[in-house]
């Protein structure tokens, strides 16, 4: 893509990182004219090889930003609206539960690298720096200063604002202000804390999947999103790249101390290699299609699952903020993270255009985008995790399996029917009011 937008404001911002938040942002700024440029750690932007939910929420974000028809191209969608059916994994017919339907759209899924690398395309290449990995944040001393970055390799950049979207182990985080913000204002792992929570991860094509479990359940669950939930575990499936592909996520939880959560074990790395044999000790109980489904994975992945916790009380501190996973990182499990952080790159975009933003009141313009954005996202944060602990039978409907199924139908309501036009209209009446 080639640079085409006129700038229209009078402050440049600088997003550090290129994970789909970040792109995202910087596509919905740019094409509205806010000067903008992008740093990304890795010597090109790039994704993990995994399957992604999209909630009927973030299509909602995706279209507001023009980007749902590139969307459309390569990602798949359930019939019937369907975001999963939840089934009990240990009963060898995987005793179904209840279904949870999308009132717009179908959960969508997608694979990771195919969405960024068609978002991409959407970036013009002159905006964006590679191998820039972040060192220091400066606040500026002034209140219409510039905030300086240093980077790894010696480098340095000014910008008016700068938004850190560089995931949940971000470095820009460290700048907020613990006064404001909270203990978890800090850089790295720091604020983070275990989930007690590992997912494998997996992806396996679609013909052996089928045959693995037969010819009949095997299309049947290639097609539809599966959960399958078991005490302290649990299975998720659905299709990705045009059904070509099964994307299968294992989830197992230590709960040794609960309800605290299990400290992470020291000297552990986060992501590691593992056998295939200690994948199928840890679902050793499940049906013996689901260890089926298991045996489809030669070399697994697995994950640790951190949360931000404390969250956050604000995500932005003078000049500098933050979003995305640097601003509400946690677990996966409501589908619902990386729509929040388009819902964020939406507000920012629309904030940040806005006639009335300008660089003598940008700093406190940011005030909105803590005023509405920290309470919408920290509640997906939060019962994200809750999700999981319910999901493995620690929570609503822990001894009653049919009352699980009932509540799980209905829990996913606050994430999907969030009213952008409110909180646009809230923006709105907040900057008459306050600029």
């Amino acid at each position: 893509m080639t640079s085409t937008a006129t700038p229209t404001k009078d402050f440049s911002v600088a997003i550090v990182g290129g994970g789909i938040g970040g792109l995202t942002l910087a596509i919905g700024l740019y094409d509205r004219g806010v000067p903008v440029r992008i740093f990304e750690s890795a010597p090109k932007f790039s994704e993990i090889g995994a399957g992604i939910a999209v909630s009927p929420s973030a299509q909602e974000v995706l279209k507001r930003l023009n980007l749902y028809d590139d969307f459309l191209k390569i990602a798949d969608f359930p019939s019937r609206n369907l975001f999963f059916q939840w089934r009990l994994a240990e009963p060898e017919e995987q005793t179904l539960l209840s279904e949870t339907f999308c009132k717009k759209y179908g959960m969508a899924s997608i694979h990771r690298a195919e969405w960024l690398d068609t978002f991409v395309k959407k970036v013009p290449k002159e905006i964006c720096q590679f191998g820039k990995r972040l060192k220091t944040v400066h606040h500026p001393a002034t209140p219409q200063g510039k905030v300086k970055i240093d980077f790894e390799d010696g480098t340095s950049h000014e910008a008016d604002l700068v938004i850190g979207c560089d995931g949940i182990h971000s470095r820009v985080r460290g700048a907020l202000d613990p006064a404001t913000a909270g203990p978890s204002a800090v850089a790295g792992s720091d604020a983070l804390v275990w989930s007690g929570t590992w997912a494998y991860r997996g992806l396996i094509p679609r013909e052996r999947f089928a045959e693995a479990l037969g010819k009949e359940k095997g299309e049947f669950y290639a097609d539809t999103a599966q959960m399958m939930l078991a005490k302290d575990s649990h299975i998720l499936i659905f299709p990705i790249q045009g059904g070509k592909t099964v994307n299968l996520v294992a989830f197992k939880t230590d709960r040794t101390r609960w309800p605290q959560r299990t400290p992470f074990p020291k000297g552990e790395h986060l992501i590691q290699e593992t056998s295939q044999q200690a994948l199928l000790d840890d679902f050793e109980t499940y049906s013996s299609d689901l260890k089926k489904m298991l045996h489809c994975i030669d070399k697994p992945t697995k994950w640790a699952l951190h949360q931000v916790v404390p969250s956050l009380t604000s995500y932005t501190n003078g000049r500098v903020i933050v979003s995305g996973d640097a601003a509400h990182g946690g677990v996966p499990h409501q589908g619902a993270m990386a729509g929040q952080a388009i819902e964020d790159a939406l507000f920012l975009s629309q904030l940040l255009s806005h006639p009335k933003v300008y660089n003598g009141n940008l700093t406190k313009a940011l005030q909105v985008y803590d005023k509405i954005r920290v309470p919408r996202a920290n509640r997906v944060l939060e019962t994200s995790l809750e999700a999981g602990d319910t999901y493995e039978f620690r929570g609503v409907g822990a001894d009653d399996p049919q009352a699980l199924g009932k509540h799980l139908v209905e829990r996913f309501d606050h994430i999907w029917d969030y009213d952008l036009d409110k909180e646009n209209e809230l923006m709105n009446e907040w900057i008459q009011e306050n600029l």
